[in-house]
């Protein structure tokens, strides 16, 4: 699920560092964090990222705390790093734990599923699936966000019912001619003192529809070319 290649980097930028903070990693923690925030209580830990490599986390370095709440129970730019992957497309606010995460550390890395992979029908025999039913999977039904990389930072566009079910608005293997890249999966993210992040608002009558089939046509055209 994660982008295992951008592992090494993070490792050697966090490993010697005192205060590393892993955001939403109870199942698979960061085997360098010092400090893990989780709404899940420490007793649901999971192994870490690397079996293989020692950790540094404790049951007194870790905050069970809702990231959606503000402010965080840490003081500004106290982490020299902090590490989330695979978290802020599930919860309701975002943008606010974005913010949140910059105010309390100086650097890091955050990785999401990318947009292109949310609205990917992986498994093959789409209308043969239909007509039996079998479940459409359509990226993750648990996530609350569509995500995207921008110059400085990124997008979240809020998911619809649309978006999971309806073939106007979601790519099957068949009409990509492949499966997806982890690249083009995921989305990993190194910043330095901040980035931006913001919400993409489609509020006017129809535009979620139109919006849903040009980034259809744009991510399938961007698919074919690539290949």
């Amino acid at each position: 699920m994660m982008l295992r290649g951008n592992l090494g980097r993070i490792f050697a930028e966090t490993e010697s560092l005192p205060r590393v903070l892993d955001v939403g990693g109870i199942f698979a923690p960061l085997n360098t964090a010092t400090h893990i925030v989780d709404v899940m209580p420490y007793s649901s830990l999971r192994g870490p990222l690397d079996p293989n490599r020692p950790t540094r986390f404790s049951p007194e370095t870790f905050s069970q705390f809702d990231i959606c709440r503000k402010p965080w129970p840490f003081p500004d730019k106290f982490f020299d790093y902090s590490f989330t992957a695979h978290t802020l497309e599930d919860v309701r606010d975002p943008i606010g734990a974005a913010e949140e995460l910059m105010r309390v550390s100086k650097a890091g890395y955050v990785e999401v599923p990318s947009r292109m992979r949310e609205c990917f029908h992986y498994k093959h025999g789409y209308l043969w699936r239909r007509i039996i039913g079998r479940p459409i999977r359509v990226g993750w039904e648990h996530h609350r966000w569509m995500c995207e990389r921008s110059d400085t930072g990124l997008v979240f566009t809020a998911k619809t019912t649309n978006a999971l079910f309806s073939k106007n608005f979601f790519i099957t293997v068949e009409e990509a001619g492949r499966q997806l890249t982890p690249e083009e999966a995921n989305i990993g993210l190194f910043w330095d003192q901040s980035f931006t992040v913001e919400e993409r608002m489609i509020i006017e009558p129809g535009a979620v529809d139109k919006e849903l089939a040009r980034y259809k046509k744009q991510a399938l055209a961007q698919i074919r070319s690539a290949h």
